[in-house]
């Protein structure tokens, strides 16, 4: 069991985690842990894949998550994926026009059954990141001139018409959202060029601890990430959060946490206190570790599994005015995150925001 403390007031920007429900996976397979967890630590949302085919796996998840998050107070925030390359037996030929049919058919029942408990729905997931999709740096909505990226933006053209259709038809502010990542923001102006409609831009936040987002690496220069976003004129959410350091395994340098703990505390004050993109907010990715992934993947984890917080847990709850035992503050000090004093600033802030 999670060691349980005093709860601590929110803050107004929405903290939540990135999660992979299934039945089928004996980790994600207790929903209600997981939920549990979330609503003790005060992470206020739950992202999470969707397959969208002729199947009944998709109605079943989200009924089963929909009464836990009513249940705890927690946003669901769906991500919704349609086979590309799917023509259902004949039925969708595989031009733009059957793209986008097969996306609005498979989407809008789905949508429609959890309009009332769902506002916020993501379609795809890194498409900027798939090799061939984009024709250049991927900055300008010019560098995605590939047959690979209309054929995607067909398909998303589909899924948000249905999505703003059933809004419509259910008196719902239903929103579309769309990833991107890196330097990437060429993508949503891409897309919006070919019909698909965009409500919401979600970004994928992985930087060490000595990148600044205001001065972003990108071939001939640097971007100011936070200015880009507010370009773009749309509500952002960070719906993946986490440090770069995690991926150093993959280079073939050992994992550092230390270094990774502080990464994610220095970029999670850049995102509490920029002032240039309308950020909503911020979802850790995510919520355990997976140790049969390779070893960046495997290490995201806030807790290793259901039973075992890591330090990273404890800097989320701190951040998200969650329960925090006095050990665990204590764990928070001695890991040089917080001092005594700033530690207390911070839960001072969180009492002061629950006063307003």
């Amino acid at each position: 069991m999670l060691s349980v403390g005093s709860a601590i007031a929110s803050p107004a920007l929405q903290w939540g985690v990135c999660g992979h429900p299934s039945q089928s996976q004996a980790l994600w397979s207790n929903y209600a842990e997981q939920f549990s967890t979330l609503d003790q630590r005060h992470l206020k949302s739950y992202r999470f894949d969707v397959f969208l085919n002729n199947s009944t796996g998709a109605p079943r998840l989200l009924q089963a998550l929909v009464g836990l998050a009513h249940a705890h107070h927690i946003t669901l925030h769906p991500i919704l994926y349609v086979p590309l390359d799917d023509t259902n037996n004949g039925r969708y030929p595989s031009t733009d026009a059957g793209l986008e049919a097969k996306a609005y058919d498979y989407t809008y029942p789905i949508v429609l059954k959890f309009a009332n408990d769902i506002r916020d729905w993501e379609l795809e997931n890194e498409l900027s990141l798939r090799k061939g999709f984009k024709s250049g740096p991927g900055l300008s909505a010019d560098d995605y001139a590939t047959g690979q990226a209309h054929q995607w933006a067909a398909l998303l053209r589909g899924m948000s018409h249905a999505i703003h259709d059933v809004g419509t038809r259910a008196g719902k502010p239903l929103r579309v959202v769309v990833d991107t990542a890196g330097a990437d923001f060429g993508l949503v102006p891409f897309l919006e060029a070919q019909g698909v409609r965009v409500d919401e831009l979600a970004y994928h936040y992985y930087y060490g601890a000595g990148t600044s987002p205001y001065q972003f690496h990108i071939p001939g220069g640097t971007i100011d990430v936070f200015a880009e976003m507010k370009k773009i004129g749309k509500p952002v959410i960070i719906n993946e959060f986490n440090a770069a350091e995690i991926y150093t395994p993959l280079k073939g340098k050992p994992y550092d946490d230390a270094k990774a703990l502080v990464s994610l505390k220095t970029h999670a004050e850049y995102l509490l206190h920029q002032k240039e993109a309308n950020i909503e907010g911020v979802e850790f990715y995510e919520l355990y570790d997976e140790p049969g992934k390779n070893a960046a993947e495997s290490n995201f984890g806030l807790l290793k599994d259901p039973s075992h917080p890591k330090t990273q847990l404890l800097l989320a709850s701190a951040y998200a005015c969650g329960q925090l035992s006095q050990d665990e503050r204590a764990t928070l000090i001695s890991r040089g995150l917080f001092t005594e004093a700033s530690l207390a600033d911070q839960l001072a802030s969180c009492s002061k925001r629950e006063a307003h």
